[in-house]
């Protein structure tokens, strides 16, 4: 019995358990080695730390991660958060106490991110916001970096970083204000603890509209249509959905703007229904789903010209005498031009004839309203006009045929016209006329206008004494005037167009225009004033010098002269036979002097004008001496053009004045 009870063992502790703090995935041993006999029985009891409601022991679940080896320690593989708490080993065999021991079992956590990569979109102008929730045990660290880069956590006004700590780590945001293109990028967070560090990387993807598009481009111009080019433009991180082209006329006032819609895949189209001969204005813009964006430049292009589509219109046919037909007519619509206006034919035969019409050209002028004398035709015969307009592609449809039957005798001739005087407000006129025509004549049509306004037409009763004075005209302001003939067989042929201006400061409109005399010819550009003074003052300069140059050198040649003479004098005073010697004669004095050569001829002058002008601005002399018919003016004015060259002469003349009474009427060129 003694040797039973020898044998007979309590429990006792051989290894004790400890707290230990494991990482996250490690794996762990919990010792509890209990020696006694007979062998105590190893029990393990857990009690999380995470349930603080949970007060008493549970048994350890044995399971894949949970083995009790034979000595009764407790292993656990790969330790998660859960496993976490208190475990309580405890061994008994029946004899005397228990053993029991309590130890705590923790983790360490190092610096992690459960999301690793993650894109914000954010539209361009907005704030963005980034975030980096780290976990791990703190104290933790977070760093950020863009495009590998770091960024500072000194405030810059647009980058902003905030950290604050969290249960479980550590939380760190950056913010973006006002984004832009260039923050266009990939911002990376870097988290540091003792145990460890991870990071975590962002794509901000900054959404904006489509940039504009570049290099737009006309490949090909045509009549009524025109190819139209581009590049593709930066999408904004956003896929364009299509391309906005936007056109509209370039002349004239403003016109309606057209716009096409073309699909994303292209980049290029064609634009049609345009008019020929036109300028137009085009433009891209693209479009996605964040909206449309900036346009491109502008591209200018002209389509290529049509003939004229219509036909001239108004056209009004008036016999003028024995032969002659005075033809008016307006331009086409200007929608129908097609192009630019060149000129016109002026087509016209004798109504009974079987023959094509003979064409008269006749160039375009600015105005809408043309007209045009018919010249050396058969008197008292019936004859059919038509006119048609041409552009550089060809010419367009005839009007509507006139017929008329000429005159069996002529008009009176055309009155020779001058200018008098002038003062601020009034030009006076004075006109001469053939004496056999002044008693069929019953009045006379002054026509005037100021510069580029509309004619104003005065009627003058007949008088002996051809003169009239224009009133309530503007300071410093040019004049066109004209003067008609006009009988019971017909007005006259306009006299010579006259350009005059009133004294006294032009206004601001008409500062820029220049002086113009007309009724002579002018000069040509090397021989007017501003170009002939600085070349004669040159000349004269010129010749200045040369002349005081040669009076130079011949006062220096005498001096030298008598110098080497007072020089001979005092070396050979007297000759060998008592006579007074002989003096060296100066070899260069038995020769001619060189004579500088004549100056050159100055520049040549105008020849002085044939009439004496009374002021600047006279186009014709004031004198009845020179008064002539022979007059020839610089422009056309207002007459009507003529195949013959008379028709559109108008001539300017002067004398005494006197005040008529006289009718006024305002005609508009355009109408």
């Amino acid at each position: 019995f003694q040797i039973l009870c020898f044998f007979i063992v309590a429990p006792k502790w051989v290894k004790q358990p400890s707290s230990v703090s494991v990482s996250v995935g490690d794996s762990v041993t919990l010792d509890c080695v209990i020696g006694g006999y007979p062998k105590p029985t190893v029990s393990w009891k857990f009690n999380p730390l995470t349930d603080s409601k949970t007060r008493d022991f549970v048994h350890v679940l044995l399971r894949e991660r949970f083995r009790i080896s034979e000595n009764g320690s407790l292993s656990i593989l790969g330790v998660h958060q859960e496993d976490t708490g208190r475990y309580r080993c405890s061994g008994s065999n029946g004899i005397g106490n228990d053993v029991m021991k309590v130890v705590t079992l923790s983790l360490h956590v190092p610096a992690r991110f459960e999301e690793k990569f993650v894109v914000e979109r954010v539209h361009r102008g907005d704030s963005a916001k980034l975030e980096c929730d780290a976990l791990g045990d703190n104290p933790m660290t977070i760093t950020w970096n863009k495009d590998n880069v770091r960024l500072s956590r000194v405030d810059t006004g647009r980058y902003q970083i905030f950290d604050r700590t969290t249960e479980v780590g550590t939380l760190s945001e950056i913010q973006v204000h006002g984004v832009d293109r260039s923050d266009n990028g990939l911002f990376t967070c870097v988290a540091k603890n003792t145990y460890g560090e991870d990071q975590r990387t962002i794509k901000l993807i900054v959404l904006e509209p489509p940039s504009a598009p570049s290099d737009v481009r006309i490949a090909q111009a045509w009549t009524r249509s025109v190819s139209v080019t581009w590049t593709v433009p930066y999408s904004g991180n956003s896929p364009v959905n299509k391309y906005i082209i936007q056109y509209w006329r370039n002349q004239g006032a403003p016109h309606r703007l057209e716009e096409e819609t073309i699909s994303s895949a292209q980049t290029s189209t064609i634009l049609h229904k345009l008019q020929p001969g036109t300028s137009y204005v085009v433009r891209v813009m693209a479009e996605n789903d964040v909206g449309k964006g900036t346009p491109s430049e502008n591209r200018r292009f002209v389509t290529k010209e049509e003939e004229p589509s219509a036909p001239p219109t108004d056209l009004w046919v008036e016999a003028r005498g024995a032969g002659t037909l005075h033809v008016k007519w307006k331009a086409p619509p200007k929608d129908h031009w097609n192009g630019q206006l060149k000129g016109y034919y002026v087509g016209y035969k004798e109504k009974a004839s079987t023959k094509s019409y003979s064409y008269k050209h006749v160039p375009f002028s600015k105005g809408l309203s043309e007209e045009y004398l018919l010249q050396h035709l058969r008197k008292n015969t019936e004859y059919a006009v038509v006119v048609m307009a041409f552009n550089d592609a060809g010419r367009g449809p005839e009007s509507q045929e006139i017929v008329k039957i000429t005159k069996d005798s002529d008009p009176p001739p055309a009155p020779t016209l001058r200018v008098t005087t002038r003062s601020e407000t009034s030009i006076s006129i004075q006109w001469k006329q053939k004496k056999n025509d002044a008693d069929i004549i019953s009045h006379y049509i002054l026509f005037y206008k100021e510069d580029s306004k509309s004619w104003t037409e005065v009627t003058i009763p007949q008088t002996e004494k051809k003169e009239y004075i224009l009133k309530g005209l503007r300071p410093g302001c040019f004049y066109q005037l004209y003067l008609q003939a006009a009988s019971q067989k017909g007005n006259s042929n306009p006299s010579e167009t006259l350009t005059v201006r009133t004294d006294g400061t032009a206004g601001p409109m008409e500062r820029n225009l220049h002086a113009v005399i007309t009724g002579e010819k002018e000069l040509p550009e090397y021989l007017r004033l501003p170009v002939l003074a600085p070349v004669v003052a040159s000349v004269a300069i010129i010749i200045l010098v040369v002349i005081v140059s040669c009076v130079y050198v011949k006062k220096e040649q005498r001096r030298y002269n008598r110098a080497m003479e007072a020089v001979t004098e005092k070396i050979y005073p007297y000759s060998m036979n008592g006579t007074p010697p002989q003096r060296y004669v100066d070899v260069e004095k038995t020769r001619p002097l060189l004579q500088p050569p004549p100056p050159p001829p100055p520049f040549p002058l105008p020849p002085p004008p044939q009439d004496n002008y009374p002021a600047p601005y006279a186009t014709l002399p004031l004198s009845d001496n020179n008064f002539s018919a022979d007059r020839r003016r610089l422009n056309q004015g207002r007459g009507p053009k003529s195949n013959e060259g008379s028709v559109d002469s108008r001539r300017l003349g002067g004398g005494n004045m006197i005040h008529e009474q006289a009718e006024v009427h305002h005609y508009d060129e355009a109408a």
